[in-house]
């Protein structure tokens, strides 16, 4: 072993001083895939948020517009909005409302609770002032609204995704201002209702060239289904749902109209003094799930993380193997080890050990990296409602496998590495390895699949879904050392094959 060690120290030196595999083995796992996911997680929730409180275009006539007033208005009446007028509004908009418009909402007319045309304006001027920080679910950071009650919490996502989302940051078209459509357009109308209009054709237009988000029609006997409680009627929004705001501009409508067609089924069970259970006679009862908030945070987590620890072991072992093995041929330096006083054996050893180093460091700098993320990434009180905790010992164990299967990976990557003629041609063999890799690495997210005795044996898989296993609280210790065993053996075999390439001298001197 003295032959070995020196070896592994001479190899070690050699690879802290390329600039190269220090990029890739310690930086990419490190900072770059860490900081792309945080980046793109952060991006996508700016995007949401800044779409959430964006103006949707929809064309309507003027009737239309009344009507779909009128529909979001006696949904407001139906709740409880109109008690202690101002200070119930008052409380209500103060997670909305900036302070210094706070005190113009205790001025409210008490036409917004007569008049469906005075509710649209009010809304109108409630929505300017509104928090353009404040998302569709996402009150973190709001201290005011985590502190209330949950029945006036539900309130008030209801509140911002019905009035401020549904009706305030909505603006209506009158359809007879959109231009008309090129003699030469043609659309292909999928949605037979929009054929009988008269200017069908310069409405599809107008959606296609994104000067409108949506049309919307109302039936023109709407007025009765307050007071026909058997009376059903359908609202038409056309839509192009290829475009991001025309899309969103559905989401809100079709939101308003189920909340507001609840509200309607609620006041008519009153109207014949029936209770609630009339059109829901049989329902599961909730809240029957005995896994903690941590546990299931954990059991959805838990199939990711033994899936990137695998995935940074096996970068941090790849191109440290391409540089000790087909990089060693190119530069020709491989035949004056070759002519040291020491065998095969101990050159393939002492190269492994290093790159099994590299491996290991790679997927610990990668996973504490990914924890980190998370931290910056959840929002302090949500890290906090979950409750997620990681015992310390479960992650030694979770460890403890991914260091044969690290030693297999880097075996592995070094005899096919040394089996290459150049760096060039070696990176084209180990790609495939990462579908190889990666593939079995996400059995733990395939729905239904647990853990058993067949799956202890399968490489990869054994390891994957132990972890997550382990992650979420579980010890199956039976599992648990026949998957040591069967990594041990993976380990042995792949750490025969590649002393067996380093002792052929065709492999060697291949070029």
């Amino acid at each position: 072993m003295t032959t070995v060690w020196f070896i592994f120290a001479k190899e070690l030196i050699d690879t802290l001083r390329d600039r190269r595999t220090l990029i890739f083995m310690l930086l990419i796992p490190a900072l770059l895939i860490p900081g792309l996911i945080l980046g793109m997680t952060r991006f996508t929730l700016h995007v949401q948020k800044k779409q959430a409180v964006k103006v949707v275009k929809i064309a309507a006539d003027e009737a239309t517009r009344l009507d779909y007033a009128r529909i979001v208005h006696h949904w407001f009446l139906s709740t409880e909005a109109d008690a202690n007028v101002p200070e119930g509004v008052r409380g209500m908009l103060k997670p909305f409302i900036r302070p210094r418009a706070l005190e113009q909402i205790g001025l409210v007319s008490q036409n917004v609770f007569t008049d469906a045309a005075a509710f649209d304006q009010w809304i109108h001027e409630v929505t300017r002032e509104a928090r353009e920080v404040v998302a569709v679910l996402d009150f973190s950071g709001k201290a005011p609204a985590l502190e209330l009650p949950k029945p006036l919490q539900d309130y008030l996502i209801d509140f911002y995704k019905i009035a401020i989302r549904g009706l305030g940051l909505i603006e209506f078209v009158d359809p007879a201002s959109l231009p008309k459509a090129p003699a030469d357009f043609e659309p292909e109308f999928k949605a037979l209702n929009l054929r009988p209009l008269a200017n069908a054709k310069d409405i599809a237009w107008a959606l296609k060239a994104r000067q409108v988000h949506g049309y919307l029609q109302t039936p023109k006997n709407i007025d009765q289904l307050q007071c026909d409680d058997q009376r059903a009627l359908e609202i038409t929004l056309f839509h192009d749902s290829t475009v991001s705001l025309s899309e969103e501009a559905y989401r809100r409508v079709e939101y308003v109209i189920t909340k507001a067609g609840h509200a309607l089924v609620q006041r008519r069970l009153e109207g014949r003094k029936l209770k609630p259970g009339f059109i829901r006679p049989l329902a599961m009862k909730p809240a029957t799930d005995l896994a903690t908030i941590s546990e299931i945070a954990l059991d959805k987590v838990g199939g990711l993380l033994p899936y990137i620890v695998i995935l940074f072991a096996l970068l941090g072992a790849m191109y440290p193997a391409i540089d000790l093995g087909a990089g060693e041929k190119e530069r020709n330096t491989l035949e004056t080890l070759l002519l040291a006083p020491s065998s095969r054996t101990e050159i393939a050893l002492g190269k492994l050990l290093v790159i099994f180093l590299t491996s290991m460091v790679a997927a610990l700098l990668g996973l504490c990296s990914i924890l980190l993320s998370v931290r910056h990434i959840v929002p302090p009180n949500l890290m906090e409602m979950l409750n997620l905790r990681i015992e310390p010992s479960m992650v030694v164990y979770v460890m403890l496998l991914v260091i044969p299967l690290a030693a297999a990976l880097s075996a592995l990557c070094l005899a096919i590495s040394v089996t290459a003629r150049s760096f060039k041609e070696a990176q084209n063999y180990l790609a495939p390895l990462q579908l190889v890799v990666i593939l079995p690495a996400l059995a733990p997210m395939i729905p239904g699949l647990e853990m058993n005795w067949k799956l202890a044996f399968v490489p990869l898989v054994n390891v994957s879904m132990l972890a997550k296993d382990f992650l979420a609280g579980e010890t199956h210790w039976g599992y648990y050392f026949a998957t040591l065993v069967s990594s041990l053996a993976l380990t042995a075999v792949c750490v025969a094959y590649a002393i067996r390439q380093f002792s052929r001298e065709y492999v060697l001197f291949r070029t």
